[in-house]
C-alpha cells in the first residue's frame, strides 16, 4: 500500500478505567473511512500512546486493523525512550497486520545526531514493515537536520517522514532537497497543511482530523485538482477551528469534541483531566458556530 493523503492519528476512546473501548473505536474507525480519508494512524500523539499500558496499545491496534480490514493502510506508532522498545513495537504491529509504522526518536535522555541516526539504522534493520520518521522535537527535544533526514531516506525501508515542526520553510527545504525520490512528506501541523500540499507534500497527519476529516479531505482533493483557492478556503476554516480549541487543553478538548458528536466516551488516560462542565459548554457553542455539529 502506497501512504499519501490524509490519515488521521486517532484518537483511543477509553472507559473510565483507562481501557480501550472497543465500540467506540471501531465507531470512530468507521466515522474517518466514511470521510474519505486514506489511512489510519494508531498510538499517535493524538491516540495518548505515551499513558497506555501495553496491553491496551496491543488491543487499541487489533481492533483499528480488524475494523479497517484492508480498505486502507493502517500505521502504528513506535516512540518509544529506547531503541529495543521501539523494535518490539514494529514487530508488534507487524505481527498485528499493520502496513507501516511511524516512528519518533527515543526522548527522555538527550541524543546526539549520530545516536539519532544509530537509533533509525537498527530500527529499520529489524523492521520488516515501511517506516515513517516522526519529527516531532516539541515533545521528543530531538530536532532532526535535513541532512540527517537525507541520509536516513536512503535506507530502503524508510519512505517517508511525518514534520510536526510547524515551520514551513524547513518543511519546504526538505521538500526540494528530497524531491522527485521514493520519499513522502506528511504535514503534521494542522494550520499547515493547504501551503504544504500544494508546494508538493504528499499528505497530511493532523489530531483536528478526528473532528472534521471531511474538511481535510477536501484539502487534498482541491490539490489534487490544481484548486488552490478551495484549498486555503478550507485551510482557513480549519485555522478558524484551530485557534478557538486552543483556549482550552487541546487532547481533552478533542475527546470531549468527539463526545460531543456522539462518538466516543470524554474519558482520558491519567494525569489528563476531562474538560470541566464550563470548558464542554464553551466548546459545544464553538462546535455549533463553525459547522463542526
Amino acid at each position: 500500500m502506497s501512504f499519501k493523503g490524509i490519515i488521521p492519528p486517532i484518537a483511543t476512546p477509553l472507559n473510565e478505567r483507562e481501557e480501550v473501548d472497543e465500540s467506540s473505536l471501531r465507531s470512530l474507525v468507521r466515522y474517518l473511512l466514511q470521510a474519505g480519508v486514506h489511512g489510519i494512524f494508531v498510538l499517535g500523539s493524538t491516540g495518548e500512546f505515551a499513558h497506555l499500558t501495553d496491553g491496551e496499545k496491543k488491543r487499541a491496534i487489533d481492533i483499528v486493523v480488524s475494523e479497517v480490514n484492508g480498505k486502507v493502510p493502517v500505521l502504528v506508532g513506535v516512540a518509544e525512550a529506547g531503541t529495543k522498545r521501539s523494535i518490539f513495537w514494529a514487530k508488534e504491529a507487524e505481527r498485528f497486520g499493520a502496513n507501516g509504522v511511524v516512528a519518533a526518536p527515543p526522548f527522555y535522555y538527550p541524543l546526539t545526531e549520530p545516536e539519532v541516526e544509530k537509533h533509525y539504522c537498527a530500527l529499520a534493520s529489524e523492521c520488516n514493515l515501511p517506516i515513517l520518521l516522526y519529527h516531532i522535537p516539541s515533545t521528543t527535544k530531538v530536532h532532526f537536520s535535513v541532512d540527517l533526514i537525507e541520509r536516513l531516506s536512503e535506507l530502503p525501508n524508510i519512505v517517508g517522514i511525518k514534520d510536526s515542526t510547524g515551520d514551513l520553510s524547513f518543511v519546504f527545504t526538505l521538500l526540494d532537497r528530497v524531491r522527485g525520490r521514493n520519499f513522502v512528506v506528511f504535514q503534521g501541523h494542522d494550520y499547515l497543511v493547504a501551503p504544504s500540499l500544494l508546494y508538493g507534500a504528499q499528505g497530511a497527519i493532523n489530531s483536528l482530523a478526528n473532528l472534521v476529516p471531511s474538511w481535510f479531505v477536501a484539502i487534498y482533493d482541491a490539490v489534487q485538482k490544481g484548486d488552490a483557492p478551495s484549498a486555503m478556503s478550507w485551510q482557513q476554516k480549519i485555522n478558524k477551528l484551530s485557534t478557538q480549541l486552543e483556549t482550552m487543553p487541546f487532547l481533552p478538548a478533542i475527546k470531549a469534541a468527539l463526545h460531543i458528536k456522539g462518538l466516543t466516551a470524554p474519558f482520558m488516560t491519567t494525569p489528563f483531566a476531562v474538560l470541566t462542565e464550563e470548558q464542554r459548554g464553551k466548546l459545544r457553542i464553538i462546535l455549533e458556530n463553525e459547522g463542526v455539529m
